[in-house]
Order: structure tokens, then C-alpha cells, then sequence
């Protein structure tokens, strides 16, 4: 990802409307660059599973990350075991965002 993710934490946390464990988990997906179950996430950022769970529920809300099942578990009993990764453009898609909430904040200040 091209955009300076670090540098536009508080950026993407205002446009989107989401916490800073959001954006962190947004940063993660994006560092390790494959999709990664909600568990190895918790583990990985060493936070609970239903924290991890809530964060990627408003990521895909927003449109920045994609939730696949895992189709090597093959036919297994019980709930499937999902994947989730940032999806193909999200580079473009922040910028794009960005953007767009930059424009709308300058609008509302100029009036």
C-alpha cells in the first residue's frame, strides 16, 4: 500500500468514523499482506477475539476489508472458519475517502 498509513491514522480514524483499535487492526491486515482468521489476529495483536471480531465487522462495513470463507477446512462440522483481508484497491479507496471527507470538512468551515 502506497498511502503513509501511519502517517494518516487520525485521518482515516475522523473519515471513517472508527476507533483507534480499528485503524490498528486496518494496519495489521495490511502489514501482514494475507488473509488471516480472526483468531491469529487476536493472538497476533494480542487483544480479545470478540474485540478483533467487532473491529473487522465495521471494516467490512466501510468497504476496506472482504471476509472469505476458508475453503481448506474442507466439509467440517460446527461454524466455517472465515479468512479476512484488505481488499485489492484499499489504497486507492482511503485516498479516494479521504478526499472526499478533506473537501466536505472545508465546505462546512467556509460557510
Amino acid at each position: 500500500m502506497s498511502l503513509k498509513l501511519s502517517e494518516s491514522k487520525e485521518a482515516i480514524r475522523c473519515c471513517y468514523k472508527i476507533s483507534d483499535t480499528d485503524v490498528e487492526c486496518l494496519f495489521k491486515l495490511v502489514e501482514l499482506n494475507r488473509p488471516i482468521s480472526a483468531e491469529e489476529l487476536a493472538s497476533i495483536m494480542k487483544l480479545s477475539k470478540t474485540t478483533v471480531e467487532n473491529s473487522l465487522k465495521k471494516l467490512i462495513e466501510i468497504g476496506l476489508i472482504v471476509r472469505n470463507k476458508d475453503g481448506e477446512e474442507g466439509k467440517r462440522i460446527g461454524r466455517p472458519k472465515y479468512l479476512y483481508a484488505v481488499i485489492h484497491n484499499a489504497d486507492t479507496k482511503i485516498k479516494q475517502d479521504l478526499t472526499s471527507c478533506a473537501s466536505k470538512i472545508l465546505s462546512a468551515t467556509s460557510s
